[in-house]
């Protein structure tokens, strides 16, 4: 099994590395690259840039280095949802893409919002209990680990009033730069997103000093939850209930991702 990691800025990246065993490779497209195994899954992380067109790039100039089965979109997020913590991981079983009206914050949410990862693809029976197992193996591990909507946009939400806005019309836990950019290129690729990211700040007036305070702990362990993961077969188990869906997954990922289906409707 082959998995590509996206990793936003150099502390996501560097936590990756050192946690997953990884050797730096040769840049991919500009981007620093390591690569290793662990458990059976060959791993080649990839340090992006932030935001969501240096992720979208990466994203793509990846799967055509690799070749992988499975994109897994990392990195840090602010809390939106009040009841997340410091340190927490937000399984993102979909990604919503806030800001492509240009106009700020939007007032409403259209479709073309909505960008689903790998579990929105799985029968609800089957993506429920991917979910729980991961869920599980974090508790196990002494990590909090939530799933929900990760919101996506370039705007660093630091007021309690713009998050609580944000959170009532999105119904998102967290929120961060990259995963639309990664969502968009994996899904345009036909290849399964899935988005792992832990919570460095609470979306309030402290945000900026709490990501700075926070970043490097809530980076570390992310990605030694990645290596829970791992080694626990969890990737693997994914991919055999994926490939056991045949070509319907893939089919409606292309009817997804059209690029006419973005039209008229946007504010």
């Amino acid at each position: 099994m082959r998995v590509l990691l996206i990793c936003p800025v150099p502390l996501d990246y560097t936590s990756c590395r050192n946690a997953l065993s990884l050797r730096d490779a040769p840049r991919v497209l500009g981007c620093r690259a390591a690569r290793g195994s662990l458990a059976t899954v060959d791993i080649l992380a990839l340090e992006s840039g932030p935001a969501k067109a240096r992720a979208a790039a990466a994203t793509v100039a990846g799967i055509v280095e690799s070749k992988p089965d499975l994109v897994v979109d990392t990195g840090t997020c602010g809390a939106l949802d009040g009841d997340l913590i410091v340190g927490g991981v937000v399984f993102g079983v979909s990604c919503l893409e806030y800001d492509i009206s240009g106009n700020g914050m939007p007032d409403r949410i259209i479709p073309e919002m909505k960008l689903p990862s790998a579990i929105g693809f799985l029968p609800r029976r089957e993506g429920e209990k991917i979910v729980r197992a991961a869920t599980e193996l974090g508790k196990n591990a002494g990590i909090h680990v939530r799933s929900g909507i990760q919101a996506c946009g370039e705007y660093f939400i630091q007021s309690v009033a713009v998050r609580e806005s944000l959170r009532a019309l999105s119904g998102a836990l967290a929120s961060n730069w990259e995963t639309a950019g990664v969502f968009i290129g994996s899904l345009r690729a036909r290849v399964p997103p899935l988005s792992l990211r832990a919570v460095s700040d609470l979306g309030d007036e402290d945000s900026l000093a709490d990501f700075r305070r926070n970043a490097r702990a809530s980076a570390q362990g992310l990605y030694g939850f990645l290596r829970v993961l791992l080694e626990a077969g969890w990737f693997v188990e994914f991919l055999a209930v994926w490939r056991a869906l045949g070509s319907a997954p893939l089919d409606r990922m292309q009817r997804e991702m059209r690029a006419d289906r973005v039209g008229p409707t946007l504010p």
